[in-house]
Formats: structure tokens, sequence, C-alpha cells
């Protein structure tokens, strides 16, 4: 046998051997309850998050990649600067969960208004709940609340695959084995949208994703969040998560739905309180 032969020999037998999968402290695990909740422990114990990072959109309506100075913490503080090329401030946003504040420096315009989904989520082509929001990009995955769940180990892809089941719809989660951090979300049998993490970091104690990746396939839209420096857990500067308009800025009050309201009404109140959804992004 020559060695062109012997090698492709090789590297079919090695492509035929099952993946070697390491395990954390634990061992393998093999009841479903318990791989859930290690996700959601390893998942919760991350409350905020300060750092640069890129933005990636792909959708009907714009693509491009931003730079971003991101602050967020749970449960639903958040603060985006944006930045163009030549690192020239674009936009910047922020919200306590009540209100929020968005200034367009290209106009010279300062919004603000209750903190709706619609409202906060201004930077984005999806439309998110500022919780929810927050949630994704602190690498958490919303979970919908199992009536069942089972668990099966995939070997070839060295995964966890945790699959929960309420009504009509499923959530696959494909799981490290070791972190038991959600590496994939996919929601089936009624709308949604899919999470990936990837790049995982080790910050001390935490394991957190570098990349996260949010695909609407309904809207036709994926979104991608790198991050480059970040703090996880810090003490949160709450003066990023102020809101009053820059000196000599045009101020214009927005409803819920971003609607300019006009001038000399008064502010609207804080968007109404719901339940929050069973299905994440229904």
């Amino acid at each position: 046998m020559n060695r062109a032969a012997a090698a492709i020999f090789l590297a079919v037998l090695c492509s035929a051997c099952p993946k070697n999968i390491e395990f954390g402290p634990e061992g393998q695990l093999t009841d479903a309850q318990v791989v859930y909740q290690r996700v959601k422990e390893n998942q919760d114990n991350i409350v905020s998050l300060e750092g640069d990072a890129k933005l990636r959109v792909q959708s009907p309506q714009a693509s491009g990649t931003i730079s971003m100075f991101v602050a967020i913490t749970r449960p639903a503080l958040l603060h985006f600067e944006t930045f163009d090329f030549f690192n020239r401030p674009l936009a910047s946003l922020a919200s306590d969960g009540k209100r929020f504040g968005l200034y367009q420096s290209e106009t010279n315009t300062w919004y603000q208004g209750p903190a709706s989904a619609e409202n906060v989520s201004r930077f984005l082509p999806v439309v998110l709940p500022g919780e929810e929001l927050v949630a994704i990009m602190l690498g958490q995955v919303p979970l919908i609340p199992p009536e069942r769940m089972t668990l099966e180990l995939d070997r070839d892809k060295g995964t966890y695959v945790l699959t929960l089941y309420r009504g009509p719809a499923t959530q696959v989660l494909q799981v490290h084995t070791k972190y038991l951090r959600v590496l994939k979300s996919q929601v089936r049998g009624v709308p949604g949208y899919d999470l990936a993490f990837d790049d995982f970091l080790e910050k001390g104690s935490l394991i957190f994703p570098g990349r996260v990746e949010l695909v609407a396939e309904q809207a036709d839209t994926k979104l991608q969040v790198r991050y480059q420096q970040i703090s996880l857990n810090g003490r949160p500067d709450l003066t990023l998560y102020e809101m009053a308009p820059p000196e000599g800025a045009k101020v214009v009050e927005v409803d819920e739905r971003g609607r300019e309201l006009p001038a000399g009404s008064p502010p609207p109140g804080p968007p109404v309180s719901a339940s929050p959804p069973v299905v994440p992004g229904s």
C-alpha cells in the first residue's frame, strides 16, 4: 500500500471512530432533570456584562457590521453605543427597564418613552422584550417551562441533546457535556427563534460564550454579537442607565410602539406588564 492510500485509509478509519467526549466532574449525566437544572444554574450565575463587541446583522432591511460598547445588567438594564468604521459615535440607547432613551447623533435628536420591546430593540431588525434581550446577550437561553423532557447523548457531535416539550412547542438544546452550557437552541412547533453560542471564554469560575447568534427564519434575519474585551459580574455603573438628553438635543416623546407623540403631550407611562410568553420569542 503506498503512502497516499495508507493516509486515506487512516483518515476513513479515524472518521468512523467514536468522538472522545469530555464530561464534567459528575461524569456522564443520564437524568434529563439534572441536566436541565445544571443548565439553568450555569446560565443564572452571570448577571452583568460591560465591554466592546461587534454586531453583525443580515436581514432584508439592512446588512452590515458595527462596533458597539455594551453594558447590561439583569433583569433589564441596557446601555448600547454604536460607532461607524472610523469609530465615530452613531447612536446610544439606555433603558432602566421602565423607560428608554435613544440619542441619534446625526440628527441631534433624543427619543424617549416607555421601555417597550419595540423601543428597546431599535438597534435591531427583530423585536425582543428588554429582559429577553438582556438574557440572550448574557449568553442565556430563554427556556420554555417544560411539561416533560428527554435527554440523549449525541456521540457524533459530542453533546447532550435535551428536548423540552410544552403543548405544540418543542425546544431542542445541544448542551456542552463538560461545561453544561447551551451550545444551540431550536424552537419548533410555534413561532420563535434559534440561538447558537460559541467561542467560550473562561473568566475565573465563569464560562461565557464569546459569540452569540440569533436566527429568526420567518423574518429571514440573523444577528451575531462577537464580544472582544469584556468584564463579567462587575459592580455596575448605574450612571450608564440614566436617561437624560444631551444639552441642545431635540427631544421627541414616543409611545409604546415607537410612534412620535404631538409636542406637549404628557409622557406615556411604562409599558403595561404582561405575563411573559410561554415560548421565548413568541
